[in-house]
């Protein structure tokens, strides 16, 4: 039997279209699968090797309301499933006001 991975915070299911600005080289269109305060997955055609940083770019469902984020990024893993890339991705630089609409987002129900 497979060992599950352990994540240190939650997640939230969050389906929604996220362009990918990697430094230097042209957008990728993927979809996310969830998202905690500090990271998030997304399921993508094109790979993205770990330590490759990038903006992604999306737009958070908060107070019935699609809030836009652009956020600085860096790909920690990248795995083939079932032909597809799924990518993880970590934030950083994120403004406090940011922080707290993600936090907002994977708290309420």
């Amino acid at each position: 039997m497979a060992a599950r991975e352990q994540r240190s915070e939650p997640r939230k299911d969050l389906c929604v279209t996220v362009t990918v600005f990697p430094a230097g080289e042209s957008p990728i269109v993927a979809t996310s699968t969830n998202v905690s305060a500090h990271g998030m997955d997304l399921s993508s055609a094109i790979e993205l090797r770990p330590a490759t940083r990038c903006e992604v770019e999306f737009a958070l469902p908060v107070d019935d309301q699609m809030r836009p984020l652009r956020l600085q990024a860096c790909v920690v893993r990248s795995t083939v499933l079932s032909g597809e890339f799924s990518l993880g991705l970590v934030f950083f630089g994120m403004p406090e006001r940011t922080q707290q609409l993600l936090e907002l987002f994977i708290c309420t129900s």
